[in-house]
């Protein structure tokens, strides 16, 4: 019993210190917070060209937060074409509360340039996620997915999923 526990503490060691983001405790003064940011923005802004901005954001961010930021996305794009939150859950492995979470700002304005962003970008975007959706669907989609996987093609003018 005593290996076993051990075994349980190793792994949320690794998932809690290696796997996830964390935040010190100690805070840093709202002002100079909101400075840094600033210039963190200007950074940004400044990086100029795509492959620019892409070679920042590698060094920049961790894998893990590579990850998130990513699935945050995925899951602002899946929201916006309608698709049900049980479904985002399932088809980018993050949980319902997430799903929720990143819902409920969605619902009231809170991703208001995002969304715009996402709505210019939105061909190549389900490019992306027409493969991701395609290989976790089965052969024996239902038809009302098969019914709103066709509604999702025919507003991308494009044969998005192979199923």
């Amino acid at each position: 019993m005593n290996h076993i526990n051990n075994i349980i503490v190793n792994i949320r060691y690794i998932v809690y210190y290696i796997e996830m983001p964390h935040i010190s405790n100690k805070k840093l003064d709202d002002k100079y917070f909101h400075k840094l940011y600033s210039q963190l923005v200007k950074v940004f802004d400044t990086a100029g060209t795509s492959r620019t901005d892409e070679n920042l954001l590698a060094e920049f961010l961790t894998d893990t937060e590579k990850i998130m930021l990513t699935k945050r996305l995925a899951i602002l794009c899946m929201l916006s074409e309608g698709i049900s939150k049980p479904y985002i859950s399932d088809i980018l492995f993050v949980s319902l509360s997430t799903v929720d979470r990143i819902s409920l700002r969605y619902e009231s304005g809170g991703y208001f340039y995002l969304h715009n962003l996402i709505k210019k970008n939105s061909r190549t975007i389900w490019e992306t996620l027409g493969d991701l959706i395609s290989e976790s669907v089965s052969n024996q989609v239902g038809n009302r997915r098969k019914m709103w996987m066709n509604v999702l093609e025919q507003k991308h003018n494009k044969k998005i999923f192979n199923y």
